[in-house]
């Protein structure tokens, strides 16, 4: 991966439905260099899919959760990105060890996670934050 592929990647992480021919009028190259690179990056997996955002009202959240060290924080995390409103799942350093992104239609259903959570005999804590406002920067 060199210096336009990150550079590709970059904007498309703003906005992945710009058309390639604006992204390539920006980066100064073809439509066809910018198509063929996003191709090769999708198959070599580099580019794992593309998302949309949303302007929901639901609510989402940060869910810290801190294991015991004996624990394999992968099996966790694995199983956490497959709940029902996880839309992402962090291993992380420092005093936690699992951030999992949370977005669901009510504060019922995060409670609901946060509790699931909680049941597993090798969680020593969770930590909720509430996410009030998103900024997204611009492509």
């Amino acid at each position: 991966m060199d210096e336009l592929d990150k550079r590709i990647i970059e904007i498309m992480k703003k906005d992945s439905r710009r058309p390639f021919v604006e992204i390539a009028n920006q980066l100064g190259v073809s439509e066809g260099t910018v198509r063929s690179r996003v191709h090769r990056m999708t198959e070599d997996g580099i580019i794992r899919g593309f998302t949309i955002k949303t302007s929901s009202r639901n609510v989402k959240a940060l869910v810290e959760i801190r294991i015991d060290v004996n624990t394999d924080t992968q099996d966790i995390a694995r199983e956490l990105a497959g709940y029902d409103g996880v839309t992402e799942v962090f291993e992380v350093t420092g005093d936690q060890d699992i951030i999992a992104i949370v977005d669901v239609e009510s504060s019922q259903h995060l409670n609901d996670i946060i509790e699931r959570v909680r049941r597993y005999d090798n969680i020593l804590s969770t930590r909720t934050r509430l996410i009030l406002k998103e900024h997204f920067g611009e492509a």
